[in-house]
């Protein structure tokens, strides 16, 4: 096997620990500040650069077929004084008075089965000789050596050398967790936006579920190509029936902080209603769609929220006869007369003394449950629970339809945007979660989870998938953790997005395969990252404090080596720009600061 450099090595082996190797370089290097000319095919000189940080290059001898690849960590020159102490290097320096010397770390070797071309293995193998010499690869054979057996998308270049194009496996980042981690600013966004435009592009009949906090996302799917296959939802339209709800999930909307222990016996009442409900609506949805075995509590069957209210407004204030037997509450029109005391009546055609009394099993139990489903029925934050397109149970099947873009026909939606901007805060993460839930949960019950792929876009994830549990992110928490744990087996897949990686769930990262790693400023992140990613990444690991604008690395089962990339930017771009503040105090605005209060007040001017 040939290569290109194979007459014009640029040093050799001095140093083999481990996984980690020193290289001297040849002396005449130093002359043309490592620079290497050499010819390729058809007689073209190509400059090389020796030592680019990330760069790969070849050890051992080309027409053997047995031999590594390496990346550089670092390079320096050193002197025939310095030592160990000075240096790092496990050996001194030899005679000369001045030498160059690259540290790197060995990634990979030949796939020895493949004998007519370039090939990278993962792993050791075997390790390379003492005095191994050591040979760049042009960008061609890079390209060669890393082409993908299956179908792969350019995301952008090597930061580094614009001619080399960075390219991703789609089914190795697909079909496992992946991560994108950035500072405010550092191109965080129009990373995300670029890759899923591509890999959009590239894939026609692709189901994405993306969850945008503020409302950034849609204006990069905008354009022609891609407008009339995007479901949006923005804050106006988006809705989420309060039905689709478990009842642990109807707890936490719907009461939110309520007292547990003093609202224990109006939980379980509200618990046995809803259940009640259901089950009426189960007898109408057999009598529509066949038979449905068995129901629980947690089925997404309709029930009205307004019949529930009234009902347990009926049963808070429910009275019984005192000579009745408590147990079997057999008394029609008198079981609902308030209480008046002792009173003669005639039942069963006979004179009694008889009185109406509180049932202590229900009477005054539910005020305060009452007060919240009231409070949420009545907020008009809360409208997209109320939906009133959706209410009857085969409405769920629409809803899902869109959610999840499952083609009606030919012309399939390919991502959904849910513009969660215009959502309350304290319900959010639970919403996000129950979502993420529902998608879950069908990918479990569809009987072949290899037909529709699902892919999430989880943004600002710290937000609600927290290192530190609280009230308000365990349920979503829960839910996005098994989807990380258990996902792959259904057929599901997520994409988890955030600007503060040490705030993260350690559970949910350590189940992501692919890291996209932008700038990062914070100490506490820099250091999360460096435990997450593997200690031979090092070198490039510290160099993402000064990464520029849109510049990431990129490390696991995605890519062939951990590379250090320039991402493409998106067209259309995200809403994602700062403010220009220096535009916007230049020029008088003409502003009526009514509109905005009007909404802080949640009323219209004609109301």
């Amino acid at each position: 096997m040939n290569i290109s450099a194979q007459e014009e090595h640029f040093g050799q082996v001095v140093s083999i620990s481990g996984m980690d190797i020193i290289v001297e370089m040849k002396q005449e290097l130093l002359k043309s500040n490592l620079e290497q000319r050499i010819v390729g095919d058809g007689q073209t000189v190509l400059k090389l650069f020796v030592g680019t940080v990330g760069d790969i290059f070849l050890i051992g001898d080309p027409a053997t077929d047995a031999f590594h690849y390496a990346i550089f960590e670092e390079v320096k020159l050193v002197s025939e004084v310095e030592d160990q102490e000075k240096t790092g290097a496990p050996y001194i320096i030899s005679s000369k008075k001045q030498k160059a010397i690259a540290i790197a770390k060995i990634i990979g070797y030949q796939d020895q089965r493949i004998k007519e071309k370039l090939s990278f293995r993962r792993g050791i193998g075997h390790y390379p000789k003492f005095n191994s010499k050591c040979y760049l690869l042009t960008s061609q054979e890079k390209k060669d050596l890393f082409a993908l057996e299956g179908q792969g998308i350019r995301v952008g270049h090597m930061s580094s050398i614009q001619e080399e194009e960075v390219v991703i496996h789609t089914d190795k980042f697909l079909s496992k967790h992946s991560v994108i981690l950035g500072s405010t600013g550092s191109g965080k966004s129009c990373t995300v936006a670029s890759i899923l435009q591509k890999l959009l592009r590239a894939h026609r009949y692709s189901h994405v579920v993306f969850f945008d906090l503020h409302n950034e996302y849609s204006a990069a799917f905008s354009s022609d190509d891609f407008n009339h296959r995007v479901n949006k939802f923005s804050a106006n339209d988006f809705s989420l029936p309060y039905w689709f709800l478990n009842f642990e999930e109807f707890q936490s909307v719907f009461l939110g902080d309520i007292d547990l222990t003093k609202n224990n016996d109006g939980i379980r009442i509200l618990k046995e209603q809803i259940l009640k409900l259901k089950e009426n609506e189960h007898s109408k949805v057999e009598h529509n769609v066949g038979e449905i075995p068995k129901i629980n509590i947690n089925s997404p069957l309709y029930f009205s929220i307004d019949e529930l209210i009234q009902e347990l407004k009926l049963l808070n204030k429910k009275t019984l006869w005192k000579s009745d037997n408590i147990s079997t509450f057999k008394q029609d029109i008198q079981e609902y007369l308030p209480s008046t005391g002792s009173k003669k009546v005639k039942r069963e055609d006979k004179q009694i003394d008889d009185y109406v009394i509180q049932d202590q099993n229900y009477y005054n139990k539910l005020n305060q449950v009452i007060e919240k489903l009231q409070s949420i029925r009545n907020d008009r934050r809360f409208n997209f629970l109320f939906s009133e397109n959706h209410n009857s149970s085969e409405s769920f099947i629409g809803y899902l339809s869109d959610i999840l873009c499952i083609p009606a026909n030919i012309e399939q939606k390919q991502i959904t945007i849910l513009d969660l901007s215009g959502l309350p805060s304290e319900i959010t993460p639970v919403i996000i979660g129950m979502l993420a839930r529902i998608c879950f949960e069908f990918k479990i019950w569809e009987e072949d989870p290899k037909k529709i792929p699902l892919y999430l876009v989880f943004e600002e994830a710290h937000n609600y998938i927290p290192r530190d549990t609280t009230s308000i992110t365990k349920l979503p928490k829960r839910y996005i953790e098994r989807i990380a744990k258990e996902g792959r087996k259904y057929g599901i897949s997520q994409l988890i997005i955030s600007q503060r990686p040490s705030d993260l769930s350690t559970t949910i990262v350590s189940q992501c395969s692919n890291f996209f790693v932008l700038r990062v400023t914070n100490p506490d992140d820099q250091t999360f990252i460096r435990k997450v990613l593997p200690d031979h990444l090092n070198a490039l690991t510290s160099m993402i404090p000064f990464f520029q604008n849109g510049e990431v690395l990129i490390a696991g089962e995605c890519v062939p080596i951990p590379i250090k990339a320039a991402i493409d930017l998106p067209n259309p771009l995200p809403n994602s720009s700062d403010v220009s503040f220096s535009d916007a105090w230049s020029n008088f605005v003409k502003y009526d600061i009514k509109d905005t209060i009007l909404k802080w007040w949640e009323v219209k001017e004609d109301e």
